[in-house]
């Protein structure tokens, strides 16, 4: 007798949507939970870049509740550098999930943040699944809490003419108790002149550093993690 996980690598590889969700739809709800965790860490790390997405969008159709979780199996694609999101799989779920449940879309961005880490891939990412509104933007990287997410974070509070956001965003990082976060506010509040905010810390920039920092990642992430901040 075939396991759960021996009939769902069948059905992927003979793309046989129908069966799978027959498949699915026979299982209990505790079993569905286990064929979750299956799918995730024993199936879909296992596969290529478009059948990936192909797979999750066939998994989201059936129940999004139950498997939208499963985006963050696309870490083995990460590592070994073929996650891509422009293809067709990507833009139906997409499609799919501003139809039926448009929150779901920042779900997804917020889970694959961590895993993501280049700028390229965080971009591409925003931009498949159309995070256009400013204040998505600013939450999907402020949760992240990773240099990378930080460094595009600060990128786009450059682009915006409203410094409440900016002051909000600093409001928001200065609450949590780590040196990144204490670093990322010093760069903020000097960057952006927020003389007036609150800090719990100094850390010095030089000049030179903060003429850099904007286009220069190396340089942002060595204040970032590299100077520890005087508390």
């Amino acid at each position: 007798m075939m396991t759960r996980k021996e009939q769902a690598l069948r059905h992927i590889d003979n793309k046989d949507w129908e069966s799978m969700h027959l498949m699915l739809q026979h299982l209990s709800s505790s079993e569905l939970k286990k064929m979750e965790l299956v799918l995730r860490n024993d199936v879909l790390t296992n596969l290529c870049n478009d059948i990936f997405w192909e797979t999750l969008l066939h998994l989201i159709i059936f129940r999004r509740q139950a498997f939208i979780s499963c985006v963050i199996a696309a870490d083995h694609l990460v590592k070994d550098g073929t996650l891509t999101f422009d293809n067709e799989h990507t833009e139906a779920i997409y499609q799919h999930l501003s139809e039926t449940n448009k929150e779901s879309l920042a779900k997804i961005c917020n889970m694959m943040m961590p895993l993501l880490n280049t700028e390229q891939l965080i971009l591409s990412m925003l931009s498949a699944f159309h995070i256009d509104s400013e204040t998505t933007r600013l939450s999907v990287l402020l949760k992240a809490q990773t240099p990378i997410a930080y460094f595009i974070l600060f990128k786009e509070l450059r682009m915006i003419d409203d410094n409440s956001l900016v002051r909000k965003c600093y409001t928001i990082i200065l609450k949590r108790s780590n040196d990144m976060a204490y670093n990322m506010c010093c760069l903020l509040k000097t960057y952006f002149a927020l003389d007036d905010m609150p800090q719990r810390f100094s850390l010095s920039i030089e000049q030179y550093e903060l003429s850099h920092i904007e286009r220069d990642y190396c340089t942002f992430c060595h204040i970032l993690t590299g100077k520890r901040p005087k508390i």
